[in-house]
C-alpha cells in the first residue's frame, strides 16, 4: 500500500511539473504575439555568447515608419533598390569586387543602414557561384568537408526551387574545430576566385551571420561591382586564428558626453549620395541610432545614415540621440556642377603638332554614338562606370599616382596595364558619377595584344588609314606625337571628333598610325570635358 502511494505521488509531482513547463514554453513560444506590437521591427537590446555558438536573441524596439507613406515615396528612400525582407539585415555580394556586405533596416524597413564590408572568395569559374537573390537556410558550427577538414560558421543559402542547395558561405578551412588550426593559404585566399562556389569569407563575417541573419535571410549576389563597395579591412591569417566576437558591432553604447560631425559644412552635386560621418565622445562608444533630420527635404532627402542632394540650395542637417539631450548640424550646399571647359585639353601625348588640313568648310563631325570601343566583346565608351572596364580585363592592374580631382570631390584615377612586348592600356577616370563610381574619361589601347580590340566601325590592329577613311570618313585631324613610353619612337594619331574639332570638351575617337606604314598601332576614346 505504502509503495502505491509513493507511486500515484511521484505521478502526481510528474504530472504537475510537465503541465508547469508546458505552460512556461507555451508562455514563452507567444510572448512575442501577447505583447509585441506588429509594427516594431528593428533592435536596442542584444545579448549573444562569442564563443559557444549558441543563437544571439535579439529585443526590437525600432518602430516601422513605412506604414502611411507611398509606394513611390518609399522606392526614392530605397537607395540601393535592395528587395525588401522580414529579417532585420540582408546580405550583399559583389562577386568583381569580392566584398560581402551586411545591410541593416533603417526605420523604414528599407536596406540602407550599412554593417560592414568584408572580403569574400568567389567560384574558380564564374559560373561556380550563381548570381540572383537567394535564402538563408541551414547552419553549421562546423562544416565538414570531403578532406576531413573543417569550416566554421556555415550558413547554406539556396534559390526558391533550391538549385543551389549544396553552397554555404562559411570561414576559411582550418585542420580541426578550432581556431589554432587554419590553412593559412584559405585565408590569403579570401578576395579571389578559388572556391567550388562556395563563398568563403572572414570567420568574424561567417560568424555575424550565423549568429545574427536567421532562416529567410536574404542573399543576393551580383555580377561585378555596381554599387562598388571595398573591404573595410585587409584579410590577414591572424585575424582568422581567434575566436571570432560581435563586440565591435553590438555592445551597448556607453554613456555618451557629445556627438560632432567631422565637418561643419560640405558641398554636393545634385544628384549625389553623401554619408556624413559622426564623432562620439569619449571615442570608444559603441553604435549609437540617431535621430536625423534636414530643414530642407527639397534639397536634402534622408535615408538612413546617408543624405541624398534632390535639389540646389543650402540645407541643414541635423543628428540627435533619441533622447534629444545630444545633437550636432552641418551645413549642405547642394550645387549643379559645371565644368570650366575654356582651356585647352591638357597635352595627354606628347609634342603635337596640329594638322587641320583635312577640316574643310563642309567638315562633318561623326556622330558621339560612335565614341566607343569594343573590347573582348563589350563596349566601352566615355562616362560609364570605370568598374565593368577593369573587370572585362581582369585583374592585372595597379593603379598609378591618383590625384585630387580639379572638377568633382575625389579622386582622378589611372590604371595600366602592361606586359613586355605586348603593349599596354591606359585608363583615366574622374569621380563624377552620382553613385560615388568613377567614369571614364580615356581609354587609349598601344601595341596591345592581350585585349580582342576593335573600333566601332571594327578598325583593328594592322589596318590602313584608307581602311580608317572608309569607315568614319575624310574629316579628321593629323598629329605627329612622340612615343613617351618609347622616347626613341614617334607615331601619328588620327582624330575623329564628335563635334568641333579641336575643341575643349569635345569627345574624340583617335588611332594611333605606324608614320612609315600607316598601318594602325593603337586606338583609344577621349573627353576633356570631365578633366578639371
Amino acid at each position: 500500500m505504502k509503495k502505491s502511494k509513493k507511486i500515484i505521488s511521484a505521478f502526481i509531482t510528474f504530472a504537475i511539473t510537465a503541465l508547469f513547463v508546458s505552460a512556461a514554453t507555451f508562455f514563452a513560444l507567444n510572448y512575442n504575439d501577447w505583447f509585441v506590437d506588429e509594427e516594431m521591427s528593428a533592435k536596442s537590446a542584444v545579448s549573444f555568447s562569442d564563443i559557444s555558438g549558441s543563437k544571439v536573441v535579439l529585443n526590437m524596439t525600432q518602430t516601422n515608419l513605412s506604414a502611411g507613406i507611398s509606394d513611390a515615396a518609399l522606392d526614392e528612400l530605397n537607395i540601393y533598390g535592395f528587395p525588401t525582407g522580414e529579417s532585420q539585415y540582408f546580405i550583399y555580394v559583389e562577386k568583381g569586387a569580392h566584398t560581402l556586405s551586411v545591410f541593416e533596416k533603417d526605420g523604414y524597413g528599407l536596406y540602407t543602414k550599412r554593417i560592414y564590408t568584408w572580403s569574400t572568395a568567389t567560384g574558380k569559374t564564374n559560373l561556380l557561384t550563381p548570381v540572383g537573390v537567394f535564402s538563408v537556410g541551414e547552419k553549421q558550427e562546423w562544416h565538414v568537408w570531403p578532406a576531413k577538414t573543417f569550416s566554421p560558421y556555415a550558413t547554406k543559402y539556396y534559390d526558391s526551387d533550391n538549385h543551389f542547395g549544396g553552397l554555404f558561405i562559411h570561414g576559411p578551412i582550418y585542420r580541426e574545430r578550432n581556431f589554432y588550426s587554419l590553412f593559412d593559404n584559405t585565408a590569403r585566399q579570401i578576395g579571389t576566385n578559388c572556391s567550388s562556389g562556395c563563398l568563403r569569407t572572414e570567420t568574424e563575417a561567417a560568424y555575424f551571420i550565423y549568429q545574427m541573419c536567421p532562416e529567410g535571410t536574404m542573399v543576393k549576389i551580383v555580377e561585378g561591382s555596381p554599387l562598388g563597395f571595398t573591404p573595410d579591412r585587409i584579410v590577414y591569417p591572424y585575424n582568422q586564428s581567434i575566436t571570432p566576437s560581435l563586440d565591435r558591432f553590438l555592445n551597448p553604447a556607453k554613456e555618451i558626453e557629445k556627438i560632432e560631425f567631422t565637418e561643419e559644412k560640405h558641398t554636393m552635386v545634385l544628384g549625389e549620395q553623401y554619408t556624413p560621418q559622426i564623432i562620439f565622445t569619449p571615442d570608444d562608444t559603441g553604435y549609437i541610432d540617431l535621430n536625423w533630420t534636414t530643414n530642407n527635404p527639397a534639397i536634402i532627402k534622408i535615408s538612413g545614415n546617408s543624405i541624398w542632394a534632390v535639389g540646389t540650395g543650402y540645407a541643414i542637417i541635423s543628428a540627435s540621440t533619441k533622447d534629444n539631450v545630444l545633437s550636432a548640424s552641418m551645413n549642405i550646399n547642394v550645387v549643379v556642377h559645371n565644368v570650366d571647359t575654356s582651356e585647352a585639353p591638357p597635352d595627354v601625348g606628347g609634342n603635337m603638332k596640329e594638322d587641320n588640313s583635312n577640316i574643310t568648310d563642309d567638315y562633318k563631325p561623326i556622330s558621339e554614338s560612335l565614341i566607343y570601343l569594343k573590347i573582348n566583346g563589350e563596349n566601352f565608351a566615355i562616362n560609364q562606370n570605370v568598374r565593368p572596364l577593369l573587370l572585362n580585363l581582369g585583374p592585372k592592374y595597379y593603379q598609378k599616382a591618383p590625384a585630387q580631382s580639379c572638377a568633382y570631390d575625389g579622386l582622378d584615377r589611372f590604371f595600366n596595364y602592361e606586359y613586355i612586348n605586348k603593349g599596354y592600356c591606359s585608363i583615366s577616370t574622374v569621380p563624377m558619377l552620382a553613385d560615388g563610381g568613377d567614369a571614364i574619361c580615356e581609354i587609349e589601347f598601344r601595341n596591345y595584344t592581350d585585349a580582342k580590340l576593335e573600333s566601332s566601325k571594327g578598325i583593328k590592329f594592322g589596318d590602313s588609314l584608307e581602311d580608317i577613311k572608309q569607315a568614319y570618313g575624310p574629316y579628321y585631324t593629323e598629329v605627329s606625337m612622340e612615343d613617351t613610353k618609347h622616347p626613341d619612337e614617334s607615331f601619328v594619331r588620327v582624330t575623329y571628333w564628335a563635334g568641333k574639332a579641336n575643341d575643349p570638351g569635345v569627345p574624340s575617337l583617335y588611332f594611333t598610325l605606324n608614320p612609315e606604314t600607316k598601318t594602325v598601332k593603337g586606338m583609344g576614346i577621349y573627353s576633356s570635358k570631365n578633366m578639371g
